[in-house]
């Protein structure tokens, strides 16, 4: 006797994959058969399905906000292949996206650094399964203009691979990237330290307007970055607590009692083929922290009122995937934005590669201004509005400095709620 097709759908409901296809053909079938109860009933468990999925990835989204939340997953399928999905809630199980495997694209800021623009291009175009995510993401945002009152909002990318593909640069369509069309975050699988029980449960991105209000705290290195010094002229304005000592810094952190909305870091920033190389401070190894030692400070002040954390660094957004210690044992990758996303923050905005201290300093400037004139937009939402800006410039005039402009924007990513917002309040000396 053949399975009952409902209770296969169910039986594959703990499953991340779901063999949407193969429901898909399911759902066929049945309907040539006029079976149409059982057709209903399938599109209802598609949607609990969709639940789980976002369970599974540790997405917790506010019910109001489904219709304006996507989610790109890419899982490596072997050691140099990938699988990318797309995930709507309120799509029915045909219309989800899963492409075929494909090779991994070597393409990465630290691989393609000079020519990433055109890079990207080619891949958007040339390879299939990029056209199919291209396709599938276009055709959601018009379905939902003509469905629901809101239009597309939010892509969560959960990137479980190690190839750094800069996502956020794919083409859509008439030069639009993606990164500049649609707000982009980035969510990352993070170990739940406070859970004793399960030692493999993991931390949820909760999407939920969520204002991070507060003080302002910043740790410049003015010492051997020069550029460091217009940043501070940048931000003098919102009168921040200032520290010019790493180590000062983060004690500093560690004893705060106040509401603090932003943390921001202007800094070398280091990274190796082991997390102990992952470092931020000065050229001075003395004036340096790695992201183990950071381990040593709690932050208990990120749990009782959640901030954003800016890491103005080198390769402060990259992830480490190997650990020589074996200190760890388990697979999920490391870096500074996972750390501060455990301890509680809303949001950190890194970097993917090595950023020229001029064009950090650039795009600093550039997202306090539009945060000052634009203060109730999500931080995901003002790296947006940058990225955007940087695309119409280049545009404009394809000269070096606008190119480098523009590559150095989209270098910058944003870990957490892309609802977060700021309301940095200046600090009042007496």
């Amino acid at each position: 006797m053949g399975i009952n097709p409902i209770q296969q759908l169910k039986n594959n409901q703990s499953s991340v994959n779901y063999q949407l296809q193969s429901q898909a053909e399911l759902a066929n079938k049945l309907l040539e058969n006029n079976k149409i109860s059982e057709i209903d009933e399938i599109e209802r468990l598609s949607k609990e399905n969709n639940k789980d999925f976002q369970t599974n990835l540790n997405i917790q989204i506010d019910q109001k906000f489904q219709n304006k939340i996507v989610i790109l997953e890419i899982e490596s399928k072997d050691t140099d292949s990938i699988i990318i999905r797309g995930r709507h809630g309120l799509l029915t199980i045909a219309e989800q996206l899963d492409t075929k495997t494909i090779k991994a694209p070597a393409i990465s800021f630290v691989a393609r650094m000079g020519e990433i623009i055109g890079t990207m291009q080619m891949f958007s175009q040339k390879n299939i399964q990029a056209k199919r995510l291209r396709g599938w993401l276009l055709t959601l945002q018009e379905k939902l203009k003509t469905t629901y009152p809101d239009e597309l909002s939010y892509l969560i990318i959960n990137d479980r691979t190690k190839f750094e593909i800069p996502w956020e640069m794919l083409t859509l369509e008439n030069n639009n990237l993606l990164g500049a069309s649609i707000v982009t975050v980035r969510w990352q699988d993070i170990t739940n330290t406070d859970d004793l029980v399960d030692g493999n449960s993991l931390i949820n991105l909760e999407v939920a307007e969520n204002s991070c209000s507060g003080k302002m705290v910043a740790y410049l290195n003015t010492k051997d970055l020069p550029e460091v010094q217009e940043e501070k002229k940048n931000i003098d304005k919102l009168k921040p607590f200032f520290q010019e000592n790493i180590h000062n810094f983060f004690q500093f952190l560690d004893n705060l009692q106040l509401h603090i909305s932003l943390i921001f870091i202007a800094s070398h920033g280091f990274f190796g083929d082991d997390l102990s190389k992952s470092k931020l401070g000065e050229e001075d190894t003395k004036q340096q922290i790695s992201l183990i030692q950071l381990y040593e400070y709690n932050f208990d002040f990120l749990k009782k009122s959640p901030s954003i954390v800016f890491i103005n660094s080198c390769h402060s957004g990259r992830l480490q995937y190997h650990d020589s210690s074996h200190i760890l044992d388990q697979d999920y990758p490391m870096g500074f934005s996972t750390f501060f996303l455990e301890k509680g923050a809303a949001g950190v905005i890194g970097t993917l590669c090595k950023v020229a201290d001029k064009y950090a300093a650039i795009v600093s400037r550039n997202f306090f201004e539009e945060y000052e004139e634009n203060p109730h937009l999500s931080v995901a939402t003002i790296l947006k509005n940058l990225r955007l800006k940087a695309i119409q410039k280049y545009q404009s005039e394809k000269n070096d400095d606008n190119k480098l402009s523009l590559i150095f924007t989209f270098m910058y990513i944003y870990y957490g709620n892309p609802m977060a917002t700021l309301n940095i309040i200046p600090h009042e000396e007496n």
